[in-house]
């Protein structure tokens, strides 16, 4: 069988020669170096060459392709060509890298529709066969992953149409067939309620979960983000996350306060790893804590259960300066969101890292003014007691 190295080896002779693929699909190599596609068919009683294409105008998987629908059209026995997974690894090498969701979709994909249909034939898959799959995940309550799914399995069909292995999607209003999932936000307390939440915190959480939820609240970065942190990104002035760790894929900086280096020498201390490169090490591994720690904490003490998540500590703070009139721009750069269309972000390169500096120290002093307010509430409690 050939492949696409073989091909580009092919050198031109004196006389026209060809080299047989599978299946009455060859490459014809002329004496001008001129390659084309030509399949094998019988028709009418005697053998007829069809020609496809130039190579490499049409790769090899196109023509495999187009071969096999070719032997559909003469009603010949059809061969194995371009299969689902053959989709899914092409979707796959164009969006490595590409989607920060990349290994969860990759993931989810393979679970739901790969390790069904993955050896069907592209062109065999219609809309009832993917609805199919879809109805128990949707019966089970889970119509995200459906919406996911759906988008993500139309993507891969697009692809391939876009690649020549497919004429058409035929799944290009499948999602018409699913109702949009319900939005529901992520719980968070609003700002005000801080105070209470805080006292709360300083009487339920051991040390390394108190530390974990004031340096979160305090740096305002996502939970995978926050336990990634790793000491030498931090220097004299900010503690900056390279891009590759970031979720919008663009290196962040927060500027650094008595607060925020109070939190971080607090974290060094109490943590048992000592020799670990990040700050919230696992105890016994090269690794950072899972991303999933604080808000599993939070969902274990039914004080916070259903009314505050690990992600809503941005809430509370990207509420808080919206109440305090913090421009939108700087607001959102605190929360490392990407503002703007394309262009916009093409002239506007700035992180307002000065700006954000004194918005840092103003959101950091409340949060201190909480704990504050925290302990006279603990007091308070405790001489009601009494």
């Amino acid at each position: 069988m050939l492949t696409s190295k073989k091909i580009a080896a092919l050198k031109p002779r004196d006389q026209r020669y060809q080299i047989t693929d599978q299946s009455g699909l060859a490459l014809r190599v002329q004496t001008s170096g001129v390659k084309s596609w030509v399949l094998r068919v019988p028709q009418n009683g005697r053998i007829v060459d069809i020609t496809l294409g130039h190579w490499p105008e049409v790769s090899l998987m196109q023509a495999r392709a187009i071969a096999r629908q070719k032997r559909k059209e003469f009603e010949l026995e059809p061969c194995g060509s371009y299969t689902v997974r053959d989709a899914f690894r092409f979707w796959c090498s164009k969006k490595r890298g590409r989607i920060s969701s990349y290994r969860d979709e990759k993931i989810r994909l393979e679970k739901y529709v790969i390790s069904k249909i993955g050896s069907r034939q592209l062109d065999s898959i219609t809309p009832p066969i993917v609805i199919k799959l879809m109805e128990p995940i949707e019966a089970a309550g889970h119509q995200s992953t459906v919406k996911r799914l759906l988008m993500r399995t139309r993507e891969i069909f697009d692809m391939s149409v876009n690649a020549g292995y497919l004429q058409s999607n035929p799944l290009a209003k499948i999602t018409k067939v699913f109702p949009v999932p319900e939005v529901r936000h992520m719980p968070a307390i609003d700002w005000r309620e801080l105070p209470i939440v805080i006292s709360q915190v300083e009487a339920l959480a051991p040390p390394k979960y108190r530390v974990l939820f004031y340096f979160s609240l305090a740096t305002l970065l996502r939970p995978g983000e926050v336990v990634s942190m790793r000491l030498d990104w931090i220097n004299e002035e900010a503690i900056t996350i390279p891009a590759e760790y970031m979720k919008m894929k663009r290196a962040h900086r927060i500027p650094l306060t008595p607060f925020l280096i109070s939190l971080i020498s607090e974290a060094k201390r109490i943590r048992k790893n000592k020799r670990s490169p990040f700050l919230f090490p696992a105890t016994n591994a090269n690794r950072p804590i899972s991303s999933q720690a604080m808000a599993k904490w939070l969902h274990e003490q039914p004080a916070f259960r259903g009314r505050l998540v690990a992600h809503g500590l941005r809430s509370i703070g990207r509420s808080w300066f919206a109440d305090n009139d913090v421009p939108f721009e700087i607001a959102e750069a605190c929360l490392a969101h990407v503002v703007g269309s394309q262009v916009v972000r093409a002239y506007q390169r700035t992180d307002f890292f000065a700006p954000r500096q004194k918005i840092m120290l103003s959101w950091h002093a409340f949060i201190q003014q909480c704990a504050q307010c925290a302990q006279l509430l603990t007091q308070n409690t405790d001489s009601h007691e009494d």
